[in-house]
C-alpha cells in the first residue's frame, strides 16, 4: 500500500482527504517541523502540502524538503485556496509536481494521486535496477581488476595479498586527506594496478634473491613504463588514474627517484600516496630478496626519509597514526590466513 503524507494545519481538511484517498496509507502532519521530520521517517510515496500554514509556509517546507537526500525526490503536491498563476510559479520553482485546489473535487484529487504516485513508484524500481546493475558492474570491474594485478604479484612470487593492502593503504590516506568516499574508492581501485607492469619482466630479474646487477635494475626500473603504456590508452578514468600510479610511484619527493626524476608536487598526489603505501607494505612483509624489518625500523625509515624519499605531509599522516596504519596490517595478514 503506498504511503501518502498529509501536511496541513487544518484538521477538517486532514479528515476530509483521509477518507478520500482511504486506499492509501495516509499520514499527517498540522505543521511543517513536524511534516520535514514525518517525512524522513516514514518516506512516502507522495506529499500534500498546504500553502498557508502559521509558522512555516507549506513553501518553506517544500523548500526545506528539497534539499534532504533522502526524501528530495519525493514528489510534492500543494493544497490551496489561493487564486492566480503566481502561486504556481513559485511552487513549481521550488520543485512541485502539481496544485489541488480547495476546496477538493473527490475524483479529480484521486486521479492526480495515482498519476503521482504511479509515476514515482515507477521511476524508483527503474533506478533500483539502475543501482542493482551498476553495483553488479562494480563488483565485476573490482575482481577483474584485482586479477589483472595478481599475474603481476604471481609471476614475482611475492603475494597477492600486496595488491590488496597497499590498495587498503591508498584509501587510508585518501580519507586522512579529507577525500570524499567516492575518490577513495576510486583510487583504492586504481592502487591495485600499480605493479602491473612487472608482466613485461622476466623472472629471472623479478625472482633474483640477490641484489640486481647495474643492467638488472635498469630493466627492473622499466616496470612503471610498461605498466603506465599498458593503461594510458583506457577509455575509462579509473584506468587512465592507474597508469599514473603505475608510472610515477616510484618517484621521489627529491627528484632521484625513477623513471623520470619528478620532483616534489610535480609527481601526482595519487604516485605520492602508493609510493608511501607500496614501502610500508613492502617492508614489513617477506620478500624473496629481504626479510620482513621489525615494526621500529619501519617507522625509523619513514622518519629519515621524509622529506627526501616521500612527501613530508603523507609521510607525517603515517607517523601521527603509525599504530592504526600498523594494526591495519596486522589485520589484513591474519584475514588472508584465514582458510
Amino acid at each position: 500500500m503506498a504511503k501518502i503524507l498529509v501536511i496541513d494545519d487544518t484538521p477538517e481538511y486532514i479528515e476530509m482527504l483521509s477518507s478520500i484517498l482511504n486506499e492509501y496509507e495516509v499520514y499527517a502532519a498540522k505543521e511543517g517541523k513536524k511534516g520535514l521530520s514525518l517525512a524522513e521517517a516514514i518516506l512516502p510515496d507522495l506529499i500534500l502540502l498546504d500553502i498557508n500554514m502559521p509558522f512555516m509556509t507549506g513553501y518553506e517546507v517544500c523548500r526545506r524538503l528539497k534539499q534532504m537526500d533522502k526524501v528530495r525526490n519525493i514528489p510534492v503536491i500543494f493544497l490551496t485556496a489561493n487564486d492566480g498563476s503566481d502561486y504556481e510559479e513559485i511552487g513549481f520553482n521550488l520543485g512541485a509536481v502539481d496544485f489541488i485546489a480547495k476546496p477538493f473535487h473527490a475524483s479529480l484529487l484521486k486521479a492526480r494521486v495515482k498519476t503521482h504516485i504511479s509515476l514515482y513508484q515507477l521511476q524508483s524500481n527503474l533506478q533500483q535496477q539502475v543501482d542493482t546493475q551498476t553495483e553488479e558492474i562494480r563488483k565485476l570491474n573490482h575482481e577483474m581488476t584485482y586479477l589483472a594485478a595478481s599475474i603481476a604479484e604471481l609471476k614475482s612470487k611475492e603475494t597477492g595479498q600486496h595488491l590488496r593492502r597497499v590498495a587498503e593503504f591508498c584509501y587510508l590516506f585518501c580519507k586522512f586527506l579529507g577525500k570524499d568516499e567516492a575518490e577513495c574508492e576510486k583510487i583504492k581501485m586504481a592502487a591495485v594496478l600499480h605493479d602491473i607492469g612487472k608482466v613485461g619482466i622476466s623472472d629471472q630479474i623479478l625472482n633474483k634473491p640477490d641484489k640486481l646487477n647495474e643492467q638488472e635494475w635498469e630493466i627492473m626500473k622499466n616496470h612503471s613504463i610498461l605498466g603506465y603504456d599498458m593503461l594510458i590508452d583506457s577509455e575509462f578514468e579509473l584506468m587512465r588514474l592507474a597508469a599514473t600510479i603505475a608510472l610515477e610511484h616510484h618517484e621521489r619527493w627529491d627528484g632521484a627517484g625513477y623513471p623520470y626524476g619528478k620532483q616534489g608536487e610535480n609527481i601526482a598526489l595519487v604516485g605520492r600516496i602508493c609510493a608511501i603505501a607500496d614501502v610500508f607494505d613492502s617492508l614489513l612483509d617477506k620478500r624473496v630478496y629481504k626479510e620482513p624489518w621489525e615494526e621500529k625500523v619501519v617507522r625509523d625509515y619513514f622518519v629519515m626519509m621524509r622529506g627526501s624519499q616521500f612527501d613530508p605531509t603523507i609521510t607525517d599522516i603515517l607517523l601521527e597514526n603509525f599504530d592504526m596504519f600498523i594494526y591495519t596490517w596486522k589485520s589484513l595478514q591474519r584475514l588472508e590466513a584465514r582458510p
